[in-house]
């Protein structure tokens, strides 16, 4: 995690020198709304399987060169944890998927004088860990390692809108929202912990049909971030 962001922030503190613009260096963490969504699971009788809505969260630092006073490039290292939890209708059983990653958003944020932002990009995000847990009534299944059964790694795309509100000295506290969604198949397991990629199980629980699983997210961001050189508004 320290060797790409150290890149990352060289990049950033060379290019604002030479540009003579502005920079934002800071720390950013988020409480997030998470799902990993697929259409088996989705088309599945609640008597069967359905979604618990399931919550994660990320935390890690940033930084954000802009090249006039309000178009810039913002990019975050994070580690994100990520979870998906099901039931039945009857809550005969719960079990989870939890998936922890190293996040790196890239996006382009326009930010007007008052601190309000709007910013766009893409997120790669490299898996660590995935487990799978189950409990049936009062007895709790030993925890399953399913990284391999998950991709190990994903793009996702987001955007966000946000204020830096200005407190002394350059530091700002950011808060914003954040919307991202898969733009690629992350595989995975149902929840029962089957394998969604396996041909056998697909054939036994789901027709032989082959869906892939996206994930989706939405979360409220707050961070402090310091402002170096010219920036709309400092």
């Amino acid at each position: 995690m320290k060797k790409p962001l150290l890149i990352i922030f060289i990049c950033l503190i060379c290019l604002s020198t030479s540009l003579g613009q502005g920079l934002q260096i800071g720390v950013k963490g988020s409480l997030n709304s998470t799902w990993l969504l697929n259409n088996h699971v989705l088309d599945a009788s609640a008597n069967d399987q359905t979604y618990i809505p399931s919550f994660g969260q990320y935390y890690g630092l940033s930084g954000a060169m802009f090249f006039n006073e309000k178009l810039g490039i913002e990019a975050n290292v994070l580690y994100d944890t990520h979870r998906q939890k099901y039931s039945d209708e009857d809550e005969t059983f719960e079990s989870e998927t939890t998936l922890h990653r190293i996040s790196v958003p890239l996006m382009f944020k326009i930010r007007s004088k008052t601190g309000a932002f709007f910013e766009i990009g893409a997120i790669y995000n490299s898996l660590t860990t995935a487990e799978f847990t189950l409990a049936v009534d009062s007895f709790s299944f030993p925890t399953q390692d399913v990284r391999d059964k998950m991709a190990k790694s994903s793009i996702d795309a987001m955007f966000g809108i946000g204020v830096d509100i200005n407190m002394f000295a350059g530091l700002s506290l950011t808060t914003a929202l954040r919307f991202w969604g898969s733009m690629t198949d992350l595989r995975g397991v149902d929840a029962f912990g089957g394998d969604l990629s396996d041909p056998l199980w697909l054939t036994a629980a789901y027709n032989g049909e082959y869906q892939q699983t996206r994930a989706a997210s939405a979360g409220f961001l707050m961070g402090l971030t310091y402002s170096i050189g010219k920036i709309a508004g400092d």
